[in-house]
Order: C-alpha cells, then sequence, then structure tokens
C-alpha cells in the first residue's frame, strides 16, 4: 500500500524557506517575510532598492509568470516562473532572467518564495498587476524574452508530431 506525502513535503518545503529566510535577518511582515533588494533583475515591474513582501512557496504550486525569489548560494535573485518538472534528480523549476534574457534551471529547493507586494518610492503595489495585457502575451509567447514565438512554435508541432506517430 503506498501512501502519498506530497502534503507533507509541500509544508516542509514552505518551513524550510521560512526558515531560510529568517536565517537571513529577513522581516516577518502581516502577510509574509520581507527583503530589501539591492540590484534588480526585473527593473520595470521591481525597481532596484525597492522592499519585497513574498510568502513561502512550492514549486508546483506556482503558475506561469510569477516573480519568484530564488536563492543560489548566498545571494537572493528575482526571476518569473516558467515551468516546473520532476526528473530522476528530483524536482526543478524553470525559471527566466531578464538582463540578459536566459532560461534556466534549479532544484526546486532554492524557492524561497513568491512575490506578492513591493513598497517602492513611498507606493506599495502588485508587481503582476503593473503590466499591460500586451506585455503579457508577449512575455507568455517569448518565455520572457528567452525564446522567439516561432521556436515555441516549431518545437510544440515537433513535440505534436511525436504525439502522433503510430507505434
Amino acid at each position: 500500500m503506498s501512501h502519498d506525502y506530497r502534503g507533507f513535503q509541500d509544508k516542509i518545503g514552505a518551513d524550510m524557506a521560512t526558515a531560510s529566510a529568517a536565517a537571513a535577518g529577513m522581516d516577518r511582515g502581516a502577510k509574509g517575510s520581507k527583503l530589501r533588494i539591492r540590484q534588480s533583475d526585473l527593473e520595470t515591474l521591481i525597481p532596484s532598492g525597492a522592499l519585497v513582501e513574498f510568502v513561502p512557496s512550492t514549486g508546483h504550486k506556482l503558475k506561469f509568470g510569477d516573480i519568484v525569489l530564488i536563492r543560489n548560494g548566498s545571494e537572493f535573485s528575482l526571476r518569473r516562473f516558467v515551468g516546473f518538472q520532476i526528473v530522476k534528480g528530483g524536482a526543478k523549476v524553470s525559471v527566466a532572467r531578464a538582463n540578459p534574457p536566459k532560461l534556466e534551471i534549479y532544484p526546486d529547493t532554492s524557492i524561497v518564495g513568491k512575490v506578492t507586494k513591493v513598497e517602492a518610492k513611498g507606493v506599495s503595489y502588485d508587481p503582476l498587476k503593473k503590466e499591460s495585457q500586451l506585455v503579457k502575451w508577449r512575455n507568455e509567447w517569448t518565455f520572457f524574452g528567452t525564446s522567439s514565438m516561432f521556436s515555441r512554435i516549431g518545437h510544440n508541432l515537433k513535440i505534436f508530431g511525436k504525439m502522433m506517430k503510430k507505434k
């Protein structure tokens, strides 16, 4: 008889992210932890020097385009969430960086949390609501500038062709 421990693993992952944030000396806000971003990769959404509020999250609960805080060694980075996959070596997340545009893959455990609110220049806002619909479509079609729309269409057609082959 097999047991499903995914809920337990999610709770442990969120607790580890919270502990990681606490160990780094971050402030705990009313709804999440807060961290001041020294150098932002996503300057149009989150300017450098802004205070971001984030909640601990796991990779499979994130949606395409969410802004996530990634821990890479001793430094933190803001990235756009692209995808989640389970491979032989464990769970991996695909994220996009803005400058220069590049698709990066990290282990699931490197996600510290999802950014929910930004405070910059005396104004507090949700960074995902700052983008126009056209920008959201462009980001979705190009994986945040990491590929061209036509290469994505070609890749999807190739996958579809393999699925339709008779064996």
